[in-house]
C-alpha cells in the first residue's frame, strides 16, 4: 500500500488508491495504443482494446463505490479487507465516462515544459506519452523532494501533481510552490482521485490552477492543461508588460533626475563678496519645477536679479523656466533695456506668447540695484512682491503691478524704484513659499512670510525659513515649488 502506517479512513483511502493504481494505467495505455493503431486493419484490435477500457472503468468505479469508510474493515497488520454485514451491496451497471473519447491525438495550441509528480512510473509514463504526442515536452520525477529540486534547477510551464505520495505528498509540495517567491508563478493541476474532493478543494485554495481525476479523460486533460497554459500566457505577458512599464519609468525617472541636476546646475553659485553677497534654497515639488532665478552683476556695473515661476510642473515647465532664465543672462532680447526691469519684462511677455510655449505662461519678479547709488528698480508681472528687510528690524514690501508673462500682447509694465541701505537684506521669492496649508487648515499669507523674515537670522537665513516652513507645513511635502533668494547688501 502506499502508507503501510496509515489506519482508519486513511488506510482504506490508501487501499483504494493501490487498487485504482494499476487500472488506471490500464485504461491509460489501452487508449494509447488504440491511438496509434490506425487503418481498418486493426479495427478488431481498436474494439478489444475499448471493451478492455470499458471493463477497466467499470472496475475502478466499483472499488471506488465499495471501498468506502464504513463499507469495509482493516484487520490486522496485513489489513484484511472484510465487507461490513451491516451496509447493503449496491449493483449497476459500471459507469463509462459521458465525455468523448479522442481517436486522433492532434497538436496542443500551446507547448509547454511540464514536469509530471507521481510515485507510480507508469502513471508518469502515461501521461507522459500522451501529452509530448500533443507536442508538449515532459519531465517526469516519482517524489515530492525531487520534484522541488526540478522546479529549482529547470524553468517549467505547468506542474503535474499527485496528491497522493510518500514522503512529501502532494499538498506539501504544492504549499512550498506557492510560498517561493520564484516558483508561485508556476501553475500546478492536482492529480486525484474521484473521491479526493475534499483534499482537492484545500489544493485549489491553496493555489493550485485546477485539478485532474483518475483515470484520465484524454479531452478533459486536454482542455485543463490547454487553459491553464492559456493563463500562465496572459499572466506572463502582464508581467512582462508590467516590467517593461516599471523599466520605462525607472529609466524616466533618471532622465529626470539627470534633468532636475541640469536646472540645479544653472542656478547661480553663492556670492560672499560685497557689495551684494547672495545665497539661496530651491525646493521643486516634483523631480523638476517651474521655478528659475538668476543675479549677479551686468556689463554696466549694476547688480540684477530676476525670479521667475512656470505654471505647472514637471519637463515642459522646467524647459520653459530655463528657456526664459537664459535669454535674461544673455540679453538676447532685441531692443530691450536690460538696466530696466520693466523693459526687460516687456520683452519677456512679446518672446514668450502663451500659445506658442504649450499655452504655459510665467510670472517674474525682476530688480536691478546701482552699488553707486544705492537705489534698485524693480518690476512684477503677476509675481509676488518681494521683501526688505532694514537693519533696524522694519520691512518694506517691494511691489509692482503687473500681468502674468505671456498671457497677454502688448502688454506695458511699470518699475518702482526703493533705496536700500547699508545693512539691508532683500528676500525674493516664489509663491511656493507662502502658500501652504497650515495645520489648523488655514492657508499661510504673504503678511504671514513677511512675519517670519523678519525673525530670519543673519547667517544662513533661506535655510533658516525653510525648516520654518516645514514645520508649519500640514502635508509631507510642498504642494508647489518653494524658490528663496536673499541678497545681503554692504
Amino acid at each position: 500500500m502506499s502508507d503501510p502506517a496509515a489506519t482508519g479512513d486513511e488506510a482504506v483511502a490508501a487501499l483504494r488508491h493501490d487498487l485504482r493504481t494499476p487500472i488506471n494505467q490500464i485504461i491509460g495505455y489501452s487508449e494509447l495504443v488504440a491511438e496509434d493503431l490506425e487503418g481498418d486493419e486493426h479495427a478488431r484490435t481498436r474494439e478489444d482494446l475499448e471493451k478492455i477500457g470499458r471493463a477497466a472503468r467499470g472496475l475502478a468505479d466499483l472499488i471506488t463505490k465499495e471501498i468506502q469508510p464504513g463499507r469495509i474493515a482493516l484487520v490486522g497488520e496485513g489489513r484484511d479487507v472484510r465487507p461490513r454485514a451491516s451496509e447493503p451491496e449496491e449493483s449497476g451497471p459500471a459507469g463509462r465516462s459521458s465525455l468523448p473519447q479522442e481517436d486522433v491525438v492532434t497538436p496542443a495550441a500551446v507547448t509547454a515544459k511540464i514536469l509530471i509528480v507521481d510515485d507510480q512510473e507508469e502513471n508518469c509514463t502515461v501521461l507522459q506519452r500522451r501529452l509530448e504526442k500533443e507536442g508538449h515536452t515532459c519531465a517526469a520525477v516519482y517524489d515530492g523532494a525531487t520534484a522541488l529540486e526540478r522546479l529549482v534547477a529547470e524553468d517549467f510551464d505547468l506542474v503535474l501533481l499527485d496528491i497522493m505520495m510518500p514522503g512529501i505528498d502532494g499538498r506539501e509540495v504544492l504549499r512550498r510552490i506557492k510560498t517561493d517567491e520564484k516558483l508561485r508563478h508556476i501553475p500546478v493541476i492536482m492529480i486525484s482521485a474521484l473521491d479526493q474532493i475534499e483534499s482537492v478543494v484545500a489544493c485549489i485554495e491553496q493555489g493550485a490552477e485546477d485539478y485532474l481525476p483518475k483515470p484520465f479523460n484524454p479531452v478533459l486533460l486536454r482542455a485543463r492543461i490547454g487553459a491553464s497554459l492559456d493563463r500562465k500566457r496572459l499572466r506572463d505577458a502582464e508581467q512582462a508588460a508590467y516590467m517593461a512599464l516599471k523599466e520605462s519609468q525607472e529609466k524616466l525617472a533618471d532622465e529626470l533626475s539627470e534633468a532636475a541636476a541640469y536646472v540645479q546646475s544653472v542656478l547661480p553659485d553663492p556670492i560672499g563678496e560685497p557689495p551684494v553677497s547672495a545665497s539661496w534654497q530651491f525646493l521643486p515639488s516634483s523631480s523638476l519645477g517651474g521655478d528659475a532665478f538668476g543675479y549677479g552683476p551686468e556689463r554696466d556695473g549694476n547688480f540684477g536679479i530676476c525670479l521667475l515661476d512656470v505654471c505647472g510642473h514637471g519637463v515642459g515647465a522646467a524647459l520653459l523656466s530655463i528657456s526664459v532664465l537664459n535669454v535674461i543672462r544673455a540679453e538676447t532680447l532685441p531692443g530691450v533695456n536690460f538696466s530696466d526691469p520693466a523693459d526687460v519684462l516687456g520683452g519677456l511677455n512679446s518672446a514668450f506668447p502663451m500659445e506658442k510655449h504649450g499655452e504655459m505662461f510665467f510670472t517674474a519678479w525682476c530688480g536691478t540695484y546701482n552699488p553707486a547709488t544705492r537705489r534698485m528698480r524693480f518690476a512684477a508681472g503677476g509675481h509676488p512682491p518681494a521683501i526688505m528687510l532694514s537693519p533696524d528690524g522694519s520691512t518694506t514690501v517691494l511691489a509692482a503691478k503687473g500681468p502674468v508673462i505671456g498671457a497677454m500682447p502688448g502688454v506695458t509694465f511699470k518699475s518702482g524704484e526703493t533705496e536700500i541701505p547699508p545693512g539691508a537684506r532683500l528676500f525674493v521669492f516664489s509663491d511656493g513659499a507662502y502658500e501652504i496649508q497650515q495645520h489648523d487648515g488655514s492657508i499661510m499669507t504673504h503678511d504671514d512670510l513677511r512675519g517670519l523674515l523678519a525673525r530670519a537670522p543673519k547667517e544662513n537665513a533661506p535655510a533658516w525659513v525653510i525648516e520654518q516652513l516645514r514645520a508649519i507645513n500640514s502635508q509631507p511635502v510642498f504642494d508647489d515649488d518653494v524658490s528663496l533668494v536673499e541678497l545681503c547688501f554692504s
